[in-house]
């Protein structure tokens, strides 16, 4: 008796789990797919301003360039061949 409880505690357990992980993928499967129904095709690049920081040369701040330049999109561009269409 104890150990056909056991036993099929056991199967129970192991089918709960199998039961969960193919949910979770049927799940993960369906917002992909609703995803691509979109069109989502658009990829927008920006730039975040970094964090001021201290050199430590006496006060004296740099002003450094930051974000992305005309040569950096032609290269963007120029090395992805799948692009449709860009804008600077």
């Amino acid at each position: 008796m104890r150990a056909s409880l056991a036993a099929l505690g056991i199967f129970i357990g192991t089918s709960t789990v199998i039961w969960l992980v193919a949910m979770g993928e049927g799940v993960s499967y369906r917002a992909q797919q609703q995803i691509l129904e979109l069109g989502a095709k658009n990829v927008i690049v920006r730039t975040k301003k970094p964090t001021g920081s201290s050199d430590g040369d006496g006060g004296s701040s740099q002003v450094r360039r930051y974000g992305l330049t005309r040569a950096d999109f032609r290269r963007i561009t120029s090395n992805i061949p799948s692009i449709e269409s860009s804008v600077p």
